[in-house]
């Protein structure tokens, strides 16, 4: 089992709080999750993240406890802890006779430095594929296994590489590339987790006229790339500069527009709960 630290004074479960001291949460079991950003009290994304976290939990056998239920726990995980930024995880785990347990509470955080969206970061390859990419469960093997090599190498990330050699995404973000005709190129959706930044930026790239190409990306074409950055939760959008031994431009044009409108994006999905 991976050891989960949890932060603040207290965690939502089922509805009620619960003193963090002592808790452990075995992920191990089997979890449909989703982690949600707070920024300045409010969330980002949440209407997204819950839609997505119905998608992983449909078919299960497991009852979604709903919308607003997830809402008001949040809402009661922010008053007790008293705290205005973060990351949360919202866990649904199969209880008895098919009541689900509804969990949520803060979780460490790894924002990029603000230089790092000047600089790029480094990301390295990690041989994996998702065994259901469309669904966000907790693998911990592959959590363990990932976060071990992430903190050996050094690096932000890891680039996840198929059976077929070809990379398709990030082990926590979304993986893209533009080629030399300005062209952005990303793995096929229903290959990759449908990541919420990813959506975003390709709505941005419909209202931009940035043309998309999804498909495979064979690891023999990466040096015919101009640019590459990851997305996600915690580092929107994010360059890099270096992927092996690839090295890539960090001040492209275009991955710098991306960047400013995804941060309009962003200011315009924050949702508060509080006295709501």
């Amino acid at each position: 089992m991976t050891p989960v630290e949890v932060l603040g004074k207290k965690y939502i479960i089922n509805g009620s709080p619960a003193d963090v001291k002592g808790f452990t949460h075995d992920l191990s079991a089997g979890a449909w999750y989703e982690v949600v950003r707070l920024i300045g009290g409010k969330f980002l994304f949440l209407q997204d993240h819950l839609g997505r976290l119905h998608h992983s939990v449909s078919g299960s056998g497991v009852k979604y406890p709903g919308d607003s239920l997830i809402r008001e726990n949040l809402k009661l995980l922010q008053t007790v802890n008293d705290l205005s930024a973060g990351n949360i995880r919202i866990c649904i785990q199969a209880g008895p006779e098919g009541i689900p347990n509804l969990l949520s509470y803060f979780i460490p955080h790894h924002y990029p430095d603000p230089g790092m969206y000047e600089t790029g970061v480094r990301l390295e390859m990690y041989p994996h594929i998702r065994p259901n990419p469309g669904i966000k469960k907790w693998d911990d093997r592959f959590r363990t296994s990932v976060g071990r090599f992430i903190r050996e190498k050094g690096i932000y990330e890891a680039v996840l590489v198929n059976d077929n050699h070809e990379v398709t995404e990030g082990s926590r973000s979304n993986l893209f590339f533009l080629d030399r005709g300005n062209v952005l190129v990303t793995a096929p959706g229903n290959t990759v987790l449908p990541g919420i930044t990813r959506k975003y930026i390709l709505a941005i790239c419909d209202r931009q006229d940035i043309a998309v190409l999804e498909r495979p990306i064979g690891l023999k074409e990466l040096g015919r790339f101009q640019a590459c950055f990851i997305s996600g939760t915690s580092p929107g959008v994010l360059p890099v500069y270096r992927l092996d031994q690839f090295r890539f431009r960090v001040d492209h044009p275009l991955l710098r527009l991306l960047g400013k409108e995804f941060d309009r994006v962003m200011e315009s999905h924050m949702e508060s709960l509080i006295n709501t």
